[in-house]
This record gives structure tokens, C-alpha cells and sequence, in this order.
């Protein structure tokens, strides 16, 4: 992969890092908004089925409840009790007692929208009923009595809900045995027939398109009543819960359902809801549609654009490398077409002036080569003389010496030294002890010249003589000094010499007590020192002190940099001070 990568070009890179930069955000953001938003939605549905739940719960106690207390009415009431006893006991019972139970019945059924009808059946086996449905006894048809007996036997006196199909016919009883007071023995039993379009209240307002089925079973996974019956599947997955489990829920990953459920203290029965997953998700589904088309456009819309911008950076490039290559070849400036104010642009007229500038260069520099195959013939030519010259002067010496004449000698000597170092013997640096041999020979031969009226004096820090410095630095600022400040002044010429060391930079002071310069010429001369190039050069001799001062200026700062040099203080008739400021080190 890192050799594949690269061997791309430049454009196949940004289209991919363009790509990248694009897909993988949107995926990712996709991704996780659709999981974040189905969990919201999932836990919003699960939080919505258990308020469900409960609230089914709630209405169905208000419901069992209203049932119980009717029961009760009737156990407790002492025509209903006198009436089973003197059945069990073959007494007449009058038609008086007969009535009043009968209205009683009557009463409750039509008082109590959760009882369709209400039977007493006696130890004997006879029936004393009220139905609500048409006003006859038509629980007494459907009623098995031995099974529903068996019921209250089992709930050993409690009321108990049983649900009984007949003909595919279902029909809710609640199912109570009586007893005598006294000696509690069996006198009857109280069946009483729950109205299940009531019942269906319970849930009937509560099912939505998305929670499908609403149910209650029994335990035993029993169908009571209910939207629609539950699955095999989620009936078994219901008995094989915990039983000390009230309420849970889960996914039914078959059926692709949201399954809760709660179960009842009284009767012993279980709510459970269904929702549909994907009706749920329905809306989620089509986001995640909506979503990948725009995101697909998005990418061809971002895809295009990047083209677009991988094409106007790449191509600027393009032109550039091709011609650092055919500059490279052909060596020939080739100008390329730069179109844009960026920084590709800036890069292609720097190009070209780059270009064009080595084209210019490339034949001066050949040009150079020629004139100094030439110089240098013309040297050899030239060094014949001073070399013939210097050795004149060391014959003359010589002689001098064997016809002891000591001053010719010294004065022979001190030429020889400084035609020497201008011949260009050593490199172009030496060390400050050695330039100050230079200046000693050149002040012996001036001596010679000016007599006592040349006084010269120095003071030399020695621990700054081990300093490289430009050869010949010194001279052509001594000779400015004996030029103006002797030459053409009749008193006695002074000139000291000054070199010390101040904060790692080594000072040089050569002051003379000639004519000077007023405070203008100063600051001109100054300002002409300050120049970093050889403008100096055309000044056709206008300075006073000529172009030496000017050369050795350039001198120190081609050597050592611009921040050192030389500097000039004077006051007229008075003195001049040439100050030459240089680096510490060997």
C-alpha cells in the first residue's frame, strides 16, 4: 500500500484524500444518527408499552375490583343467605324471599356494566338467575355446573376467573362458593358472568397502528381476551420467564417485535403488548433512504469540486515541474504561463525570474570563465616584473649591507615586505600581529620621508593579536592620515594607534591631529560607509578620502558581515578618528 501510495500523482492523491475526507464523515455520521436515533425511538417505545401496561393494569384492578365488591354484596346479603339455607334444608321458600332475590339480582346486573349475568345454584341443584342480555336464563344453558364447581372447590372459598368455550364461544366467569355461617358448610354457588365488551374498555383505546396486539392471558398462556391472540413462540418465551419476574420485555427477533409484558396480582394474569419493529422504524427507514440519496449526491456534487480543485492546483504544478525539467535539459531559459495571483502563481514568476536569471548568469559566468583565462595569461605576463623588481631591491639591500648603510637597508627591507603582501603572497587574511609588521615597515619608509614631523605611537592590547584580519587593512587609512593631517600642514604630525577588546568586539582607533572635517562632510562620509554595496566605486574621486577608506570598509563586511566596519569621528582643525570595528575571534 505505502509503495502504491507513492507512485500516485499528485492529483490521483488529493482526489483520494478528497474521497476519504468526504465518505468516511458521512458514513460515519450516518451510521451513527441512524443507531442513535432507532435506540431513541426503541427506548421511547419500550418506556411508552410499560406507561401502557400499567395503565391497563390500573383499569383492569378498577375492574376486578368492581366485580369483587359484587360478589360480596351478594354473600353478605341475608335474603340471599336465607334463601340457600332453606333450600338446603327442603323448606318452602316464600315467593316474597323469592322476588327480593330475584331483584337483588336484577339490581346488581343492571347497576354493574361488568356483569352480563348472575346465577345462584343451591346444594340441590337449583337455580336462582338474572341475565341482563335479554331478561331469561340463558347462563343456566351454558353453564357446566360440575366443572365450575370443581373451580370453586380448588379456590377453597376464594372467588376465581374462569374463561369457558362452548360452541367457539368464549364466556368469562367469576366463580365463588357460599357457606354457612355457622357451621360453614357448602350452601351454594355463585357464578357470575363478566360482560367482555366491558372488558375490552380496559385496552380498547390504548392500541395505536404501531403497539398491534394487546392480550391478556392466563398463566398457563391462556387466551382471556384481547386484541389478537400471541404467537406459539411468544407464549412459550413467556413460560419460560422467571416467575418472580413482574415485568420485562425483549426483542422478538422472528416475528420482528417489541414484546412487553406485566403481569396481574388478582386475577393471576398477564398483559402483554406487541409492537412492530418495523412499523416503528418505519420513518427511521425512510431517513436512512433520504439520507443516502442526499449523501450520494452530496459525494458527486463534493466529488466534482474536488476534481475541479485537484485540476486547478495540479495543473500550475504540472507547469512548473515541466519546465524546472526543460530548464534542467536544455539549459535555456523557457518562460511558463502564470495566470493566478495565489501562491502558485507567486511560485511560477519566481520561476521564471529564477530562470532567467540563471540563463544570465550561465553566460556570464562563461563569459568570466574566458576574460579570466585571459587575466590569468596577462598575470603571468605582469608577475615577471615585480618579481624582477623585488629581486632589484633585495640585491640593493644586500649591498647596502656590505657597505654598511643601515638606513638604505631598513628602508630596502620595509619596501620589499610591503610589495611582498601586495604581490598577493599567502591567502587574503592574516593574522593582526603580522598586519602590524605591515604598518611598522610602512611608517619606517615614511619616516624617512617626513622626518620628526611624522610622530606616530600605539597601543596594542596583545591579547587581540591572534585575530585574522583582511591584509593590508591598515595602510591606506595611515596613508590618508599622513596625507592630510601631515602633508599638508607644517606643524609636527601626530598619529596613534589603538587596538583593544570590548564585549567579545575588537576596536581599532587611528587618530591624527590634521586639518579634520566639519560636522557636514562627517555625516556624508558616514553615510557613505554605511552602503552594503560597491557604489563607492563611481564616485570619481570626489571623496576626500579617496576610494581606500571605501575598499577596506567593503572589506570588513564581505569578511565579517554588516554589522561591523568603519566609522569616522573628526573635528575641524582639530583631529580625525578612523574607528574599525571587528569580531573576537581566531
Amino acid at each position: 500500500m505505502t509503495s502504491f501510495y507513492k507512485k500516485l500523482g499528485i492529483k490521483q492523491k488529493f482526489l483520494l484524500l478528497f474521497s476519504i475526507q468526504i465518505i468516511i464523515p458521512l458514513v460515519f455520521m450516518g451510521m451513527m444518527l441512524y443507531r442513535t436515533s432507532t435506540d431513541i425511538i426503541q427506548n421511547k417505545s419500550i418506556d411508552y408499552s410499560v406507561d401502557i401496561l400499567k395503565m391497563i393494569e390500573l383499569r383492569f384492578n378498577d375492574f376486578s375490583d368492581n366485580v369483587k365488591v359484587a360478589t360480596q354484596d351478594l354473600l353478605y346479603d341475608p335474603d340471599v343467605y336465607e334463601v340457600l339455607q332453606k333450600d338446603a334444608t327442603d323448606s318452602e321458600v316464600s315467593s316474597d324471599k323469592l322476588e327480593n332475590l330475584n331483584a337483588i339480582l336484577r339490581k346488581i346486573c343492571l347497576s354493574r356494566d361488568e356483569i352480563q349475568a348472575i346465577t345462584l345454584i343451591s346444594n340441590k341443584g337449583n337455580f336462582y338467575t338474572y341475565d341482563s342480555s335479554s331478561g331469561r336464563a340463558n347462563i343456566e344453558r351454558n353453564l357446566d355446573y360440575e366443572e365450575l364447581h370443581s373451580f370453586a372447590l380448588e379456590s377453597e372459598g376464594r372467588m376465581t376467573w374462569q374463561m369457558v368455550t362452548q360452541e367457539d364461544e368464549k364466556s368469562l366467569y367469576v366463580i365463588r362458593s357460599i357457606y354457612n355461617i355457622d357451621q360453614y358448610e357448602e350452601l351454594g354457588l355463585l357464578v357470575m358472568q363478566v360482560q367482555l365488551s366491558n372488558l375490552e374498555e380496559v385496552y380498547s383505546n390504548l392500541s395505536t397502528e404501531f403497539m398491534e396486539r394487546i392480550s391478556i392471558v392466563t398463566q398457563a398462556g391462556d387466551f382471556i381476551i384481547g386484541t389478537g391472540q400471541p404467537t406459539q413462540i411468544i407464549l412459550s418465551q413467556l413460560n419460560e420467564l422467571d416467575e418472580t419476574t413482574v415485568s420485562t420485555y425483549w426483542i422478538d427477533e422472528e416475528e420482528d417485535r417489541l414484546v412487553c409484558y406485566r403481569d396481574v396480582i388478582y386475577p393471576p394474569w398477564r398483559i402483554v403488548t406487541e409492537i412492530s419493529l418495523s412499523k416503528l422504524n418505519e420513518d427511521m427507514i425512510d431517513f436512512r433512504d433520504y439520507f443516502l440519496i442526499i449523501s450520494a449526491m452530496t459525494m458527486l456534487i463534493l466529488s466534482a469540486l474536488s476534481l475541479f480543485m485537484a485540476i486547478d492546483i495540479i495543473e500550475p504544478i504540472k507547469r512548473l515541474a515541466d519546465g524546472m525539467k526543460r530548464m534542467k535539459n536544455s539549459k535555456i531559459h523557457d518562460a511558463i504561463v502564470v495566470d493566478r495571483k495565489d501562491e502558485l502563481g507567486y511560485l511560477g514568476e519566481s520561476f521564471n525570474d529564477m530562470s532567467q536569471e540563471i540563463d544570465i548568469l550561465v553566460n556570464q559566468v562563461y563569459k568570466e570563465q574566458l576574460t579570466r583565462k585571459e587575466a590569468e595569461l596577462k598575470t603571468l605576463q605582469a608577475q615577471i616584473n615585480p618579481h624582477f623588481l623585488f629581486n632589484t631591491l633585495e640585491s640593493i639591500n644586500w649591498m647596502a649591507r656590505l657597505n654598511e648603510v643601515p638606513e638604505i637597508s631598513d628602508m630596502v627591507t620595509a619596501l620589499s615586505s610591503l610589495m611582498e603582501a601586495g604581490i598577493g603572497k599567502g591567502g587574503p587574511m592574516v593574522l593582526l600581529r603580522e598586519e602590524l609588521d605591515f604598518v611598522d615597515a610602512y611608517i619606517l619608509i615614511m619616516k624617512n620621508r617626513y622626518g620628526d614631523r611624522l610622530v606616530f605611537t600605539k597601543n596594542v592590547d596583545r591579547s587581540v593579536l591572534r585575530v585574522k584580519v583582511p591584509k593590508l587593512m591598515l595602510q591606506p587609512i595611515l596613508e590618508n592620515a599622513i596625507y592630510h593631517g601631515i602633508d599638508k600642514n607644517r606643524r609636527i604630525g601626530e598619529i596613534h594607534l589603538a587596538m583593544y577588546q570590548k564585549e567579545q568586539v575588537i576596536w581599532i582607533e587611528i587618530t591624527d591631529n590634521g586639518k579634520g572635517m566639519d560636522e557636514k562632510d562627517v555625516k556624508n562620509l558616514n553615510n557613505k560607509l554605511q552602503l552594503v554595496d560597491d557604489s563607492y566605486l563611481d564616485q570619481n574621486g570626489d571623496n576626500k578620502f579617496g576610494i581606500g577608506l571605501m575598499n577596506v570598509n567593503r572589506r570588513l563586511k564581505l569578511f565579517f558581515g554588516d554589522k561591523f566596519g568603519v566609522q569616522v569621528e573628526s573635528q575641524e582643525e582639530v583631529f580625525t578618528k578612523v574607528i574599525i570595528s571587528l569580531p573576537n575571534k581566531d
